[in-house]
């Protein structure tokens, strides 16, 4: 069964993906590096979600769910851990080059951040999986 709605929410993630990627402000040493990779890993999960979604036998489909699963979790994992530890890396060096003149402050507000970006990364998780696994038919 064609299921293009999986394959749209996929585009639009993968775009949303390249998109966040190429607009960090990285040194110029990382900048060829991560946009090449954000590209490569947005192909290989929309690959991956057209791939599955082109099956009509459900036989097929039941077989390869395992993989499917795996390679959701993987295609979660390769794009937004790298990608939220890049920006809680971006966030804590302009934070620890401001002129704030306490270093308790520094360091809380670069914690807090760090938390909360945890946060959105591990309940990203469960919506990512849910959007592309946990609504199948």
């Amino acid at each position: 069964m064609f299921e293009s709605s999986k394959i749209i929410s996929s585009l639009v993630v993968a775009i949303l993906y390249i998109l966040i990627a190429f607009s960090l402000r990285l040194p110029v040493k990382y900048k060829k590096k991560v946009r090449i990779y954000s590209v490569a890993v947005s192909l290989l999960f929309v690959a991956l979600v057209v791939g599955f979604s082109l099956y009509s036998d459900y036989s097929i489909a039941n077989q390869g769910i395992a993989f499917y699963y795996d390679g959701l979790a993987a295609s979660y994992f390769s794009m937004f851990v790298p990608l939220g530890a890049l920006m809680i890396l971006m966030f804590s060096k302009v934070v620890m080059n401001a002129d704030i003149y306490l270093n308790s402050l520094k360091y809380s507000i670069t914690f807090g951040t760090a938390v909360v970006m945890l946060g959105a990364i591990v309940l990203g998780y469960s919506l990512f999986m849910l959007t592309f696994y946990g609504f199948a038919p």
